[in-house]
C-alpha cells in the first residue's frame, strides 16, 4: 500500500477554482487511484500550505505509472507551476492500509459503456451551428466539409458532429456516440443486446474511422448509439482558455419511459443513481456509465420522444458565467438560468437555439462517485419537489423558472 500526500499553497494572485476543479476529477482519469481526499488546510499550527490531497496506490508501480503519464506531466508543467508557490510532497509504504472506506467489492454485474464520446445532430445551418458552438459552448473546429463538421472540447477526437441538413427547420438528434473499456465489455454488450432482439448496425463509416472496433444499435426511441472501443484522440487539449472538458450526457425525453429503462439497465448495463418525481409525467431517471460520473445519461417519461439537452462540464463556475454572458451578449435565449443541482453537485445554466441542438448545459462540475460508491449505491426516490433539482428554488412549488 502507497500513500501519496502532496500540501501546497497558491501564488497570491492565483485563481485557484480551476485547479481544484481539476484536481478532483483525478479519480476519473486516473483508475489506479484509490481513496482521493482534496481539502483545505485546517491546521492551527502551520498555516504555510493552504490545501492538501491524498492517494492511494495498490503499489509502487501504480504510483509511477500515474506519475510518469503524459497527461499528469503536461499538467504540472503547464498548469500547476505557474500557479503553485510552495508544495511538499511525502509517499509512504505502509504494510497495512491507512484506508477510510472499504476495498472495493468485488462484482459479477455485467459491465456497461465506460461514457458518452459524442452526439451526431443535424442542423439547417451549418456555418451558424458551428460559430454557436465555437464561441458559446468553446469547442474548437477540427474537421469541416460542405457535408459536417466535427467539434471537440479536450482530447477527444470530437463530442460534436454537426451534420448539414437545409430541409430542416429545427435540430434533429442523429446518433449518440459511446466509448467501451475493453473488447470484452463489447463483446458481451452485443452479446446482450443481440439477446434483447435488438439489430446490430454497423457503425457510421466516419465512426468506424476512429475506433479500432464497434458496432451500432438502435434503442426503444429510435435513437442510434454508436459504441466503439479505443476512439482515436488528440495528444492534448486544444489550447483555449474557455472550453469545456468534456461532453458529461444527454437527457433524453421518451414517450417510451419503461422501455427505455429495461433497455439503459438491463441490456446495455448502466446503474441508477437517482429517480426523481416531475409532476405530471412520472419519474426522471438519472443513471450512470462506468465513468462513475452521477448520470451518464438521463431518462424522463415525456408525450413524445426528443434529445432534451445535453451537459458539457466547463472548467469551473467561472467559466459557465463567461459562457452565460456570452449568450446575453449575443442575445441567444437562456432557456433555463443558472440552477444548483444538488444531486449530481453542479451549479449550471442552459442556452438553447432549436436550429443548432438541444438546450446546451454548461455545468461547473459533475459528482463522480467512488470506485466502492459505484459498485454499492442504492439509488434514491425524491419527490416532486423542484428543490430535489435546485436547491436555489424559493419554494415547493417554483417550477417557473426551469
Amino acid at each position: 500500500m502507497i500513500r501519496h500526500v502532496v500540501a501546497f499553497a497558491f501564488e497570491p494572485e492565483a485563481d485557484a477554482a480551476p485547479i481544484l476543479a481539476e484536481l478532483e476529477t483525478f479519480p476519473s482519469k486516473y483508475p489506479q487511484m484509490r481513496s482521493f481526499t482534496l481539502g483545505s488546510n485546517i491546521s492551527q499550527r502551520d498555516t504555510r500550505m493552504t490545501h492538501v490531497f491524498t492517494i492511494e496506490f495498490d503499489d509502487e508501480d501504480d504510483l509511477k505509472s500515474y506519475l510518469n503519464s503524459e497527461s499528469h506531466e503536461s499538467f504540472v508543467r503547464e498548469r500547476w507551476r505557474p500557479v503553485i508557490a510552495q508544495q511538499t510532497i511525502v509517499t509512504l509504504e505502509a504494510s497495512s492500509p491507512f484506508r477510510s472506506e472499504k476495498l472495493v467489492p468485488e462484482t459479477t454485474r455485467p459491465r456497461g459503456p465506460y461514457g458518452i464520446q459524442f452526439a451526431r445532430l443535424a442542423t439547417p445551418a451549418l456555418d451558424e451551428a458551428i460559430e454557436f458552438y465555437t464561441y458559446l459552448v468553446g469547442l474548437q473546429l477540427e474537421a469541416r466539409t460542405a457535408e459536417y463538421a466535427q467539434l471537440r472540447a479536450d482530447k477527444e477526437h470530437h463530442s460534436i458532429e454537426l451534420v448539414s441538413d437545409p430541409s430542416l427547420t429545427m435540430f434533429q438528434p442523429l446518433a449518440i456516440g459511446l466509448s467501451v473499456a475493453t473488447e470484452e465489455d463489447l463483446d458481451n454488450l452485443e452479446k446482450r443486446i443481440r439477446a434483447e432482439g435488438a439489430e446490430i448496425l454497423p457503425l457510421h463509416e466516419r465512426t468506424a474511422a476512429i475506433v479500432t472496433r464497434g458496432f451500432a444499435t438502435k434503442d426503444p426511441n429510435g435513437l442510434t448509439l454508436e459504441f466503439g472501443y479505443e476512439f482515436q484522440e488528440y495528444a492534448e487539449p486544444p489550447m483555449l482558455e474557455y472550453r469545456p472538458l468534456d461532453l458529461v450526457h444527454p437527457f433524453l425525453s421518451t414517450d417510451k419511459y419503461e422501455e427505455s429503462l429495461h433497455f439503459y439497465l438491463d441490456v446495455l448495463g448502466f446503474q441508477a443513481s437517482d429517480f426523481v418525481m416531475t409532476p405530471g409525467r412520472g419519474t426522471s431517471a438519472f443513471i450512470r456509465s462506468e465513468d462513475r460520473y452521477h448520470h451518464s445519461v438521463a431518462l424522463r417519461r415525456d408525450n413524445s420522444f426528443f434529445l432534451a439537452h445535453l451537459c458539457f462540464r466547463m472548467k469551473s463556475l467561472d467559466h459557465v458565467m463567461r459562457g452565460r454572458a456570452k449568450a446575453l451578449y449575443k442575445n441567444v435565449e437562456i432557456a433555463s438560468d443558472i440552477v444548483n443541482h444538488s444531486a449530481s453537485t453542479s451549479i449550471a445554466f442552459y442556452l438553447y437555439d432549436e436550429r443548432f441542438g438541444p438546450r446546451i448545459e454548461l455545468c461547473d462540475g459533475h459528482r463522480v462517485f467512488t470506485p466502492e460508491e459505484h459498485e454499492t449505491h442504492k439509488a434514491r426516490r425524491m419527490s416532486g419537489d423542484p428543490r430535489n433539482i435546485d436547491v436555489w428554488r424559493a419554494a415547493a412549488d417554483d417550477w417557473e423558472r426551469f
